[in-house]
């Protein structure tokens, strides 16, 4: 008897538990949030709720979707990004007709950095350097010359199948041996 009733009353705490932490989750969900929020701005709800709520870190993980390295995680903010930045700028300064492709073949084979050009794109892109992709210009070709001789008495191809002219001359070496 004492054991049922030791093991009803565990019962109800891990019951009463479980209660609080969906009622917490419920509050959570209805504070206002943006639609489809990226996981950066679903972290800073986590931190949020985790500051104000006193919530844990998991149950606050677990109500935004997120995973807890997700959380956890700290940006590494690299020194070479300021360098990166300087490049571009010098290269756009002096060659403002070059976008990112040019720049960052240039800093790659000419100058030997080995940076990514996914890195080298996102600082451009940060930096408003990056060139609109203009359409080519379809090419503007003269009309070419009428077929036939320059002027009166001049010789001109008469039958282009065998290549024989007015002026006694024929295009086909064969066709004097022949001939």
């Amino acid at each position: 008897m004492i054991s049922e009733l030791k093991a009803m009353a565990e019962e109800n705490r891990r019951l009463k538990r479980m209660y609080a932490e969906m009622s917490m989750q419920n509050d959570l969900l209805k504070r206002p949030r943006k639609k489809a929020a990226g996981p950066s701005l679903r972290k800073e709800m986590a931190v949020k709720a985790v500051a104000s709520c006193g919530v844990s870190i998991a149950l606050a993980c677990r109500t935004v979707s997120i995973s807890e390295s997700c959380y956890h995680y700290e940006r590494k903010l690299s020194d070479g990004n300021a360098q990166i930045a300087d490049w571009l700028e010098k290269l756009t300064d002096n060659r403002r007709a070059w976008g990112f492709g040019l720049c960052f073949l240039y800093l790659r084979n000419l100058k030997g950095f080995g940076w990514s050009h996914k890195r080298v794109y996102r600082i451009c892109c940060e930096l408003d350097l990056n060139l609109r992709i203009k359409p080519k210009k379809p090419l503007k070709r003269d009309k070419p010359d009428a077929l036939g001789g320059a002027g009166y008495g001049q010789p001109y191809v008469v039958d282009g199948f065998h290549g024989r002219s007015t002026g006694g001359w024929s295009l086909n070496p064969h066709a004097e041996c022949a001939g």
